[in-house]
C-alpha cells in the first residue's frame, strides 16, 4: 500500500483516534465546554464544520472553512488535548469571541513557514511528493476519475479525512519510477516500533508493515501518542529498542508497552516545538464531491 494505501491510513486511523476524542472531551465537559457525552461533543464539532463550510470562521485575520477545520482535526485528534484545544477556539472564534490561532495547527495541505528566510514555503510539501511520486509511481492511477471516486466512497466511510487522503494527487500526473519498486516480503530481522496513537503512520499501518516483515517483531506502546516511540522516557518501550540496538537480537514475541504520562508529555512538547518530522498532510480536493 506504499503511498497511495499509506496516505489512505491517515483516514481510516483518524476514525478511532475522533471516536476516543470524544470520550475525553466529555469526561472533561466542565473544563472545555464541548458537550458532557462523546454524541454531543460529536455534535459540537460536526455543527462546527457546518457553520465554517456556510460562512468560513475568522481568527486572526485567517479564515477557515469547513474543509480546514477537518484538516486540521486529523491531526490534533490523536493528541485529545490539543484536539480540544483546536474545538475550544474555534468554538468562541465562531461565536465572536475572543479566540487565538496560536493553538491551531496547519490547514491540510500547508505546512509551516521555515525559520530560514530563503527556504520557500512549500519546501518541505514539495520533498515529500518527490519521495512519495517516485517511491512506487506504478501504485498511482492515471485516471482522474478513479480519485473523485474514491475520494466520494471514502468521505463516507471516514468522514473526518476520507475524501482528503483519496482525492488526487500530484503522483497522477509523475513521471514513471526510475528504479522498481521494492519488494518488501522477506524474513529480514527487524523490530517494528509503534505507538497506538500516531498520526502520521497509525496502528494498523505499522500491523500491516509488521506482517510484510516476516523475520520481524512488534513493539506496541499502548496509549502512546506521536509518531516518535524512542527515545521517550518509557522504560519498557525504550529498554527493547536499546536492547535490539545494542545486541541486534529481538525479543522472542511482540511486546506491548504501556504509555506514560511522561513519556506522552515528550510527545507533546517534540510536536509543538515540531522536533518530529511529520509529512505534510495530503492536499485537499478542489471540490467537495
Amino acid at each position: 500500500r506504499a503511498w497511495r494505501g499509506m496516505i489512505q491510513w491517515w483516514a481510516e486511523g483518524a476514525e478511532p483516534a475522533f471516536d476516543r476524542w470524544t470520550e475525553w472531551a466529555a469526561a472533561r465537559s466542565e473544563r472545555y465546554g464541548l458537550g458532557d457525552t462523546p454524541k454531543k461533543v460529536d455534535r459540537t464539532f460536526w455543527d462546527l464544520v457546518q457553520r465554517a463550510d456556510e460562512k468560513p470562521i475568522e481568527m486572526d485575520g485567517e479564515k477557515y472553512t469547513g474543509d480546514d477545520v477537518r484538516g486540521m482535526m486529523r491531526g490534533a485528534v490523536f493528541g485529545v488535548k490539543e484536539g480540544t484545544e483546536l474545538v475550544v477556539e474555534l468554538k468562541k472564534a465562531a461565536a465572536g469571541e475572543p479566540a487565538s490561532a496560536k493553538r491551531l495547527p496547519a490547514p491540510a495541505g500547508t505546512t509551516r513557514p521555515s525559520a530560514d528566510a530563503d527556504v520557500p514555503s512549500d519546501n518541505g510539501t514539495a520533498g515529500f511528493w518527490t519521495v512519495v511520486c517516485n517511491d512506487n509511481s506504478a501504485a498511482w492511477s492515471r485516471d482522474p476519475e478513479s480519485y473523485r471516486r474514491d475520494a466520494i466512497e471514502d468521505k463516507g466511510r471516514y468522514p473526518l479525512f476520507g475524501d482528503f487522503a483519496s482525492s488526487v494527487k500530484p503522483c497522477a500526473f509523475w513521471d514513471r519510477s526510475a528504479e522498481p519498486a521494492t519488494v518488501v516480503n522477506n524474513e529480514v530481522g527487524s523490530l517494528v516500533v509503534q505507538n497506538e496513537w500516531d498520526s502520521q503512520t497509525p496502528l494498523p499501518s505499522g500491523q500491516a508493515l509488521h506482517a510484510d516483515l516476516k523475520g520481524s517483531k512488534m513493539l506496541t506502546v499502548l496509549g502512546g501518542e506521536g509518531h516518535g516511540v524512542y527515545p521517550s522516557g518509557n522504560a519498557c518501550a525504550d529498554g527493547e529498542v536499546e536492547d535490539y540496538l545494542t545486541t541486534g537480537k529481538l525479543p522472542s514475541k511482540d511486546v506491548t508497552c504501556e504509555a506514560t504520562a511522561g513519556s506522552n508529555g515528550d510527545a507533546r512538547e517534540n510536536r509543538k516545538r515540531d522536533i518530529l518530522p511529520g509529512a505534510p498532510l495530503p492536499q485537499r480536493s478542489p471540490d467537495r464531491f
